[in-house]
């Protein structure tokens, strides 16, 4: 499995939601890019919030309190992109808060070019989200909330404006893939497969990616990931000791049998 030892027999898949999404890129500073699928890192945030756990202590350091908590030996994700999506840039304005006596608007606004994502052919964009923490009580909470929708801060795609719905799936059962050719269902590491490109079906896109911080906010060296945006799985070969799961779940009544790997 990607970069650990775990191995997990169950994990929990929801459905993050919502009319408009943006996940910026860290590496844009004047307009800001976006990238097709959230992160891990703002799948961390995503979760935490849920939970009601704040990114940061009130203290003078102001330590964050759940980066090392969900770090890849302790949990783990999976991402897949459910509907298919088109870009546009929008300029917006943005008013300047560098100090606290322009709060009130009175240091004027600037203009920011931004990369919005939108549904190509639905009403929302959908990811499906797989999750398994190795801290039990934090796994049954989760879970928890998750079934009764109850959740500490909004959800939201990207950024605050673009509020978000959160639906339970199911609880997947997990079982270790072998095979050395797979067709997987969700986003993959780049450096752990080499891609199929017979047929003209396919359309691989890349995406340079943080993987995560330490509690004092040092970032983690970023990968590169790869998915499939024509609504297809990615056939992959996989290098070296990696390798994939199946999962098997229910999703409306639908018994379905899905090949996934962790970010």
């Amino acid at each position: 499995m990607s970069g650990n030892n775990l191995n997990p027999e169950k994990l929990l898949i929801f459905d993050l939601k919502g009319p408009m999404a943006h996940f910026r890129k860290y590496y844009t500073n004047s307009s800001s890019l976006s990238y097709l699928f959230p992160p891990r890192t703002v799948a961390v945030g995503l979760i935490a919030g849920l939970l009601g756990w704040p990114s940061e202590r009130y203290t003078k350091e102001k330590e964050a309190i759940y980066y090392e908590k969900f770090d890849e030996n302790e949990c783990l994700i999976s991402i897949s992109l459910r509907s298919k999506v088109r870009r546009i840039m929008q300029t917006v304005n943005y008013i300047r808060t560098k100090l606290p006596s322009e709060l009130d608007g009175s240091g004027g606004g600037t203009q920011i070019p931004i990369e919005i994502l939108l549904p190509e052919k639905s009403k929302e964009i959908r990811y499906r989200i797989y999750f398994y923490h190795t801290n039990i009580e934090i796994y049954e909470v989760l879970k928890e909330r998750l079934k009764r929708q109850r959740f500490v801060f909004p959800p939201y795609m990207g950024i605050t404006e673009f509020l978000a719905s959160v639906d339970y799936v199911d609880e997947g059962e997990l079982s270790k893939k072998t095979h050395k050719m797979v067709k997987l269902n969700s986003v993959c590491k780049l450096n752990e497969v080499e891609l199929d490109f017979n047929g003209s079906e396919f359309q691989y896109i890349t995406e340079k990616m943080p993987t995560g911080f330490s509690n004092d906010r040092i970032p983690r060296k970023p990968e590169e990931y790869v998915l499939e945006i024509k609504d297809n799985v990615i056939r992959v070969k996989f290098k070296d000791n990696a390798a994939c799961y199946s999962v098997n779940y229910s999703d409306n009544d639908c018994k379905l049998t899905e090949n996934i790997m962790f970010l």
